[in-house]
């Protein structure tokens, strides 16, 4: 009797447990249901229907990244190829400066400077050549070493130097006096010219027939030269 009433008590138990037991498996089921649901959602918000999700794709921030990068592949694959149309002018302007270059060293070999403005890269200790082999004519100069070693190479040169035209244009060249104190410049067929720092000197004419025309300063022989180049209306 007493065990037919302990069944009895205890079956009511087993039915609440039971009951409790199926309603966390189906809160279960609906939280991963609704984590499906939202991973979906994120995933068609970066990736829209249609496209294609490969492993790579899914990977994509586990890669390393090389020389050869998809994202600049791809940056290139985008670009833009725009069509430009030359200017048609037939009057051309340029400005040619007077410059020169320097190399400047020392016989001594430089030691790095910790507390200076610029880091300047270091060099080795260098003689001036003792036979130099450089053309007369002051275009090139070296100067001797000072009483702190210093001494440098220098060389005059045009800056454009080289300038192309069409046969049948107006050209107008300025020429400024930027280094060297004093030139002396000749256009073929134009005219001479002096030319002093802080001046400009300007020249126009008109590329009747294609072929060079040079312009020289005589002060910095032989480099200091420059050549327009006219081409024939053939060309163009």
């Amino acid at each position: 009797m007493n065990r037919k009433k302990i069944i009895n008590s205890t079956q009511p138990q087993l039915m609440a447990v039971a009951f409790i037991a199926a309603s966390l498996v189906t809160a279960m089921m609906i939280g991963i249901n609704n984590s499906q649901n939202l991973q979906k959602a994120m995933a068609e918000q970066d990736y829209p229907p249609g496209t294609s999700i490969t492993t790579e794709t899914a990977n994509e921030y586990n890669k390393t990244p090389s020389a050869n990068s998809s994202s600049s592949s791809s940056s290139m694959t985008g670009a833009v190829i725009k069509a430009v149309n030359p200017d048609q002018t037939t009057n051309k302007e340029f400005w040619i400066n007077t410059v020169h270059l320097d190399g400047l060293t020392n016989i001594n070999a430089a030691v790095k400077c910790d507390t200076c403005p610029q880091n300047t890269p270091l060099h080795p200790a260098e003689q001036p050549p003792v036979n130099s082999t450089i053309p007369t004519g002051g275009g090139f100069r070296i100067t001797e070493p000072n009483k702190a070693g210093a001494w440098d190479f220098r060389s005059f040169t045009f800056s454009p130097s080289q300038i192309v035209v069409n046969q049948g244009d107006k050209v107008t060249l300025h020429f400024i006096g930027v280094q060297g104190a004093h030139h002396v410049v000749t256009v073929d067929g134009i005219g001479t010219f002096e030319l002093k720092r802080g001046q400009i000197n300007t020249v126009s004419f008109v590329a009747s027939n294609p072929g060079m025309i040079n312009y020289v300063c005589h002060v910095h022989l032989p480099n200091m030269v420059g050549q327009i180049l006219v081409l024939p209306k053939g060309n163009v």
